[in-house]
């Protein structure tokens, strides 16, 4: 199905001048009708008034002798005076013509084809015989009968019709051919306006179009460059808000990290050491006391995951590498069915704090996702850092479709960090499972 703008315009202009040529070959048509129609009327009118005029000018109607000297000039007198061409006349009494005559006409070259033959039988092209009655002495019911000769008048109508029907296709495919041509220089701005909103569909709101020579579309461009400039600045305000919430958000999580660590983290180990001196003291309450330890170390180990959640204490103290191997080495031991791999390319250690904290959180995120939305047996992170920094999770579980952004929080976030960050990501089945692409620039 052809839905391009410029082959329908060129089809429909072309549709257009067929059906032109042929209204006017109709017209054509019926034209040639109604003259050899009217060639028949007037050629049975005048042959009846020169006979009725004179009795004896029967023989010089019809190509004879007259009989009476003085009408001897009338043997020169031509055809075509009386009978029109193409019309052929016959005299007589009543279906007993005696005497026939045609009017000259010029032959033309070529047969027309059968098939316009048989259209002018259908359409009535060739007219019907005209009789009129003549009052005569020696004749009685005379009367004078034109007729068109059918050779003749569809010779005519084809003559006529065949000039105009090449004249006019030949015009109608070159009006079209060139109303394209004009079409194709004329929608050469709406092109150039319609890659400027697809650039703005991409999110490239920095791209600007040229001023444009058809005024109409000059204002489109300027509408849609005051878009585009509208939308980069609510993009650049989002980014930085966006950005100011993950660094207000770091920086909480490290003030209530420190927080637990200084406060809560003293209390429980005071308690815990409290308990292991009840447990040895003997007393009946020594049970007691290594319950409490127990249960004391069980909320050290959740304060200090809680606390490896809130802000990573490797990134601070060892750098991004450590603690990113410190992130699949806790995976290994909470999912020790699951094989987890690491691969670090490039410059890992040169990676800025602000993003290398961004990295680590997009990679937790990551490894979290592939375990708790699927069944995988392999999660392998890849990190290389070149002119770009590219981080891709794969796994092996049940491949899913990447839903709206809103589906989830983690996939939220990260979309948002690296958005904020002007990277770009992605999350689509690969295999048996998923892979989520991350890129950031440096």
């Amino acid at each position: 199905m052809m839905r391009g703008l410029l082959p329908q315009l060129v089809l429909r202009v072309l549709a257009a001048g067929l059906l032109t040529v042929v209204v006017a070959a109709g017209w054509v048509l019926w034209d040639t009708a109604n003259a050899a129609r009217q060639d028949v009327q007037t050629t049975a009118r005048r042959v009846a008034d020169a006979i009725a005029a004179r009795p004896d000018f029967i023989g010089l109607a019809f190509g004879g002798v007259a009989p009476t000297p003085v009408f001897r000039d009338w043997q020169q007198f031509p055809a075509w005076t009386l009978i029109a061409p193409g019309i052929c006349v016959e005299f007589g009494a009543r279906d007993q013509p005696t005497h026939r005559r045609c009017g000259p006409y010029l032959a033309a070259e070529g047969a027309p084809p059968a098939w316009f033959g048989w259209l002018a039988g259908r359409t009535g092209l060739v007219p019907d015989p005209v009789a009129v009655p003549v009052r005569m002495r020696y004749i009685s019911d005379a009367r004078v009968t034109a007729m068109a000769d059918p050779g003749v008048i569809v010779t005519r109508a084809w003559a006529r019709t065949g000039d105009l029907m090449r004249v006019a296709v030949g015009m109608a495919i070159g009006g079209a051919i060139l109303t394209g041509l004009l079409v194709v220089r004329l929608l050469a701005p709406f092109r150039a306006i319609l890659r400027g909103i697809e650039r703005l569909q991409r999110g490239d709101f920095a791209a600007r179009l040229p001023n444009l020579r058809v005024t109409e579309f000059d204002r489109l461009s300027t509408a849609l460059n005051q878009t585009a400039a509208t939308l980069q600045e609510a993009q650049a305000m989002r980014t930085e808000l966006t950005r100011r919430l993950f660094t207000v958000q770091e920086s909480e999580r490290r003030a209530l990290a420190r927080e637990l660590h200084d406060e809560f983290g003293q209390c429980l180990t005071a308690t815990r050491a409290l308990a292991a001196a009840i447990a040895q003291s003997g007393e009946t309450t020594a049970e007691d006391g290594t319950r409490i330890a127990e249960i004391t170390g069980q909320m050290m180990e959740s304060l200090r995951a809680e606390l490896s959640r809130l802000r990573p204490p490797d990134l601070d103290d060892l750098g991004l590498r450590p603690a990113l191997e410190r992130l699949v080495a806790d995976w290994r031991s909470r999912v020790p069915a699951v094989r987890f791999g690491l691969e670090l390319t490039g410059e890992i250690e040169a990676v800025p704090d602000e993003l290398a904290l961004s990295l680590y959180r997009i990679a937790q995120e990551c490894l979290t996702n592939a375990i708790r939305h699927g069944a995988p047996k392999t999660v392998s992170l890849r990190i290389e850092v070149a002119d770009a920094i590219t981080l891709t999770a794969t796994d092996d579980g049940s491949a899913r479709h990447d839903g709206p952004i809103g589906d989830g929080y983690g996939l939220l976030g990260i979309r948002e960090r690296v958005d904020a960050l002007g990277g770009s990501f992605s999350l689509a089945p690969a295999g048996d499972g998923m892979r989520a692409t991350a890129r950031l620039p440096r």
